[in-house]
């Protein structure tokens, strides 16, 4: 469902840190759409020192960029609690400034995207389509802090 990548420089991220990002995201993201915690996703990606610049200049090194893609539908308000949300965790985890961190959120149709072999619901119809999966699936969702 939705799915976040982070990108940072090589190096700038500890795995122990990853995992705080991660689960702070999708928790954030679950209080604010009441959406599953399990069906989260955040991926992160390494940069190399040429790899990110704004404007003519390489970007700060201790940067962060987050790219989330949320289903559609989300109010105005809830979009921006997720955007700050995220900003004021990875400032809290990565002890860097505000100035460095990117967020932004892209709105896909729920029709425009399959998640775990299944196209999904409409925002409010999680608990539904949970329900219509097979057993074995539910099963691992709920490892994953589902319902």
């Amino acid at each position: 469902m939705p799915t976040y990548m982070c990108y940072a420089h090589e190096g700038q991220i500890t795995a122990e840190q990853k995992s705080h990002i991660a689960a702070g995201i999708a928790r954030i993201h679950s209080r604010i759409t009441g959406a599953p915690v399990a069906f989260s996703q955040c991926i992160f990606r390494n940069l190399g020192s040429d790899e990110h610049f704004i404007g003519l200049q390489p970007a700060p090194h201790n940067g962060v960029f987050v790219y989330g893609h949320i289903r559609a539908e989300r109010t105005s308000a809830a979009k921006n609690e997720i955007l700050i949300g995220i900003r004021d965790l990875l400032v809290r985890v990565l002890n860097v400034p505000e100035s460095v961190v990117w967020v932004y959120l892209n709105d896909l149709a729920h029709t425009d995207m399959v998640e775990f072999g299944h196209v999904l619901p409409e925002p409010l119809g999680e608990q539904a389509w949970l329900d219509d999966l097979p057993a074995d699936l539910r099963d691992e969702l709920a490892t994953r802090g589902g319902q």
